[in-house]
């Protein structure tokens, strides 16, 4: 496949990802809720009913919509990784490391404005778990970048 086809995939896909996290963003709170509430009965295998304490179900619940914050921004931080580092390659890494980073903090930022315009509180907490996410996703792509380039500039074992 042509690297211009890949390069439009991903950026199809980024596109796609941010749709998907702006959309989230603009549900109401009841619909968030309840959205997030099936997630947790899914993951969790029982219905809120079946907790004992009430705040053990709220403390799971939290837990999952934080978890769904990374899980969004890691992806979005796997797919700008690997448009700006493996299909772009058009300046250094710091550079594309910085362009990664701020990308997905102006999406983050950007997610958290349209929370508040939908009647959802905006949180800073969840601007830095979103860039958590994908600077972690980035740092995987680094390193497995990293990897890649030093295997095929070894020199084979009778060159030695």
């Amino acid at each position: 496949m042509g690297k211009r086809i890949l390069r439009g995939i991903c950026l199809f896909l980024i596109l796609l990802t941010v749709g998907f996290i702006f959309y989230n963003s603009a549900q109401p709170v009841k619909a968030s809720n309840t959205q997030s509430a099936k997630v947790a009965e899914t993951i969790g295998g029982k219905p809120k009913s079946e907790y004992e304490d009430p705040a053990d179900w709220r403390a799971f619940f939290l837990h999952v919509r934080k978890a769904a914050h990374a899980i969004e921004f890691f992806t979005l931080g796997l797919e700008l990784s690997f448009l700006l580092l493996v299909l772009l390659k058009r300046t250094s890494l710091l550079q594309t490391a910085w362009n990664i980073l701020s990308a997905a903090l102006a999406v983050a930022v950007t997610d958290e404005s349209i929370q508040i315009l939908s009647g959802r509180g905006a949180r800073v907490q969840d601007v830095l778990l979103d860039f958590c996410g994908a600077a972690v996703a980035a740092a995987a792509v680094f390193l497995l970048y990293g990897a890649v380039y030093l295997w095929r500039r070894r020199k084979p074992a009778h060159e030695q």
